[in-house]
Formats: C-alpha cells, structure tokens, sequence
C-alpha cells in the first residue's frame, strides 16, 4: 500500500503539463516567451528567445503543421559560450517529456539540444546534437565545465532537419529517443555530479540558432495517466461503439475510489462513479441505459481473480438492443485491459 500512498500524494499537486508557460499557443509572436528566462555560462552575455509562427512536425507526425514555436539564438560566437533559455518554474524531480528542434543557423559550432536538472546556468545534465558529425551528447556540467559524459557518434537522420527527441530520468537512471533510437543510462553517483532535481532549459552553444516546438513535461502521476490512457486507447480501437472507458481504482487504503486513467485526460484524479464501489464490493456487474448509450461497469481482476479496481464504460447501443449483447461487449474490452494488469502494483508503476 505504500506504492499507493505515494501516487496519492502526486495526484495532489496542479498537473506541471497545465504549466500557461508550455502553452505557445497562448504566447504572442515576436516577444519573449513568457515563463522562460535566458540565461548565459561561458564567455560572453545570454542570447535571445522569441516565439515565432512557424511550420512544426504535427503531433501525430504526419508531416508539418502551422504553429508556434520558441526560436534560441546563441549570445556570442565564442565556442566556449553557452545560452540557456530556462523555464523559471521548477520541473518534477522525476519526469518524461518530448520537444521537437532544428537548427537553422550558427557558423562557429551548430550545436543545440536541452538542459535539465539544472542547478543554475553551470551546474547541469545536457542532452544536445550536433548535425554535422551525427553526434549526439549526453554530458554534466559542472562550474561550467563539462566533466562526464556519453556520445553517440551516428544518429539517425532527422526529417527535414527537425530532431524528435523524448526524454526522461528517474533517480539517477536517464533514458532518451533521439529520432526512435532508444538509449538508457545510468550514472554512478558517487562518481558523477549527482543533480536529482532542477529546471529545464533549451540550450545552444556558440551563436547557433535553434527552433524548438511541441514541449512537453511530465511529472510521475501524468506519465502514470498517460501510459493509463495508451492501454485503454488500444482496448478501444478494438471496438467502434466505444464512446468513454476509464480505469478506477482506489489510490490509498480507506480512500475513495479515483479514475486513474481514461481515453478523457480530463477525467483522471476525479471521483469515480457510485457504481464503481458497488462493482467492487458486490462482484457484480451494473448495467445502465441513456437513450441510444449504455453504460457499464464491471470489477477488475488481477492475474489471481483478485479485484484490484473497476471499468467504467459507456457504448454505443441501440434502443431494444439486450442487455446481456451489451455486457458481453464490455466484458471483452474489460479483459483486455486487465491484461496490462497481473496485480494491484502495477496500476500505480
């Protein structure tokens, strides 16, 4: 129940992806992005960030689409200057996020990437690439000087220059995709600069000029929902009559019952529906009608039969259509989705 007590309390906390700083479209063209602060390490002063409108990779990744997007110059061309666009609000000790970026620009060394963990401008982990040589770093700063470090010395090509890059670290394990090759890390603490927690940054060196696009940072309880949110998404897609399904379970002992995960984002964190604790507590099913939808809601069983939480679902479903077609449809998806699940630790990791 441990596990458990401690989502609780990452559920507690605004979601950090609501940040108003990591929403561009917000964010007026040609001024400095708000909740963003350069900063400069190295020879020279801080280079400027503007938000600009711009041709970015779609979301799904079919191509590019209009929006907006934070453009970084580098402050000085000196090799040994660095420019840090921080975002001033602290980022999860523990998180995953995925930025788009090119470089568009930099004569004496194009280098750009992001900083995370960042104790100030100097003190900080950098994942960064340099198109060039199809190079890419993962290096600590320390007192402005890079101290340690891993390189991957043939990364792969990056369409139309934009580098897809997902990010995550947890302790002192770091992971990254870099263009869909997947890389794992893990330090020595007692032999690496040992930054469990800090602020993110875009970053570029020298007088690079970089665009970066489609920012996101999660903490635990959103990475949690968002990996929720895959596992219903694939039980959906089985079946075209599903309007709603969400995963409920109860995030602390004598708590109530929470959706912990649902094809709705909006939805996690809220109280789940009565029915679910009946579901639970009866062993039963519970079947409701609203026109032309029928909702169901059914226990969910571990790998042993145990019931570790419920599914809620709502169905397209014909006036005069059965009750027991519409359980039978529920029951399906129910099980696939209780797949992903052989016991109660493995709603909450």
């Amino acid at each position: 129940m441990k596990i458990a007590t401690l989502i609780l309390a990452a559920l507690a906390p605004a979601l950090f992806a609501a940040n108003p700083a990591l929403d561009l479209s917000k964010q007026k063209p040609g001024k400095a992005p708000k909740g963003f602060t350069p900063k400069a390490a190295g020879v020279g002063k801080a280079g400027k960030a503007i938000v600009r409108e711009g041709k970015i990779p779609a979301a799904n990744g079919a191509g590019n689409v209009k929006g907006r997007l934070i453009e970084v110059t580098g402050g000085d061309k000196d090799s040994d200057h660095y420019t840090l666009v921080m975002l001033d609000a602290m980022a999860p000790n523990n998180f995953s996020g995925s930025v788009r970026f090119r470089i568009i620009g930099g004569k004496v060394m194009p280098v750009a990437g992001i900083a995370f963990r960042a104790q100030d401008a100097k003190n900080y982990y950098l994942l960064a690439v340099k198109p060039k040589d199809t190079r890419l770093y993962w290096t600590a700063f320390e007192k402005g000087k890079a101290v340690q470090g891993v390189r991957d010395n043939a990364i792969l090509p990056a369409p139309g220059g934009w580098h897809n890059l997902k990010f995550s670290a947890k302790d002192n394990a770091l992971t990254w995709s870099l263009n869909g090759r997947n890389q794992f890390f893990t330090y020595d603490p007692k032999k690496t600069p040992d930054f469990r927690k800090g602020q993110f940054a875009f970053w570029v060196r020298s007088d690079t000029k970089a665009e970066f696009a489609n920012l996101k940072l999660l903490n635990p309880a959103e990475i949690l929902a968002k990996r929720h949110g895959e596992v219903l998404q694939r039980a959906a897609r089985a079946d075209a009559r599903v309007l709603s399904l969400q995963l409920i379970a109860r995030t602390a002992p004598a708590k109530a019952l929470k959706i912990i995960g649902s094809l709705k984002a909006a939805d996690v964190g809220q109280p789940a529906h009565a029915d679910c604790a009946k579901a639970m507590k009866e062993n039963k099913n519970f079947h409701g009608r609203d026109k032309d939808v029928a909702v169901v809601t059914l226990p969910l069983r571990d790998k042993n039969g145990n019931i570790i939480g419920a599914v809620r679902i709502r169905l397209r479903s014909p006036p005069g259509t059965e009750k027991r077609r519409d359980i039978t449809r529920a029951t399906v998806l129910s099980k696939q989705i209780q797949g992903n699940f052989p016991d109660s630790k493995s709603l909450f990791q």
